[in-house]
């Protein structure tokens, strides 16, 4: 049975107490309906923007471009991109193995090759590229740990070939997959 709003909206229905009761009440109301507000996502640190920056100045801009905005027709861009805000999982695959042409961002042909990383970059380095590119150029998703890129290393380990766009946009994550 969901929650009942009771006498103590009554004796001060314009307190903080009051408010604070109408909001629980709401937030109980939602969650008991299975309709519970989504969570935003961490906001990352300053320090690991700064890392992440750094990062990407030295390793990802002469492709996507200081701005993220890539070239035209030859590298994507990582604005509003879905493989950086979407599955963190894919996005480190991607990194990882890199991807091969060819693609289309918005609708618009790119075709080039992208090289693996995995050889290169440190789990650490690539966690803080992806925290600063899922934080910045009008992207707003949460920061993403060396842990995460571990576990995409690890499952994709025996993989030999870069990812093609039909592939990335095939993705199922294993906790999206047994969620349903």
């Amino acid at each position: 049975m969901p929650p009942q709003l009771n006498e103590d909206f009554a004796l001060f229905p314009d307190s903080r107490f009051a408010m604070t009761k109408r909001l629980s009440l709401f937030a109980a109301m939602l969650a008991f309906a299975g309709n519970a507000p989504a969570q935003a996502p961490v906001a990352a640190t300053e320090a690991q923007l700064a890392e992440g920056k750094k990062n990407y100045m030295t390793i990802c801009f002469a492709c996507h471009q200081p701005t993220g905005l890539g070239l035209p027709m030859v590298f994507p861009p990582l604005v509003k991109s879905p493989y950086v805000n979407g599955s963190p999982e894919r996005f480190a695959a991607i990194i990882l193995k890199g991807n091969i042409g060819p693609f289309k961002v918005d609708d618009k042909p790119y075709n080039n090759v992208m090289p693996p990383q995995e050889l290169v970059l440190t789990d650490d380095k690539i966690a803080s590229v992806m925290t600063f590119v899922r934080g910045s150029f009008g992207n707003t998703s949460g920061p993403v740990s060396p842990e995460e890129v571990a576990a995409a290393r690890k499952k994709f380990v025996d993989r030999k070939t870069s990812w093609t766009q039909p592939e990335l946009d095939a993705w199922k994550d294993d906790a999206a997959a047994s969620a349903k």
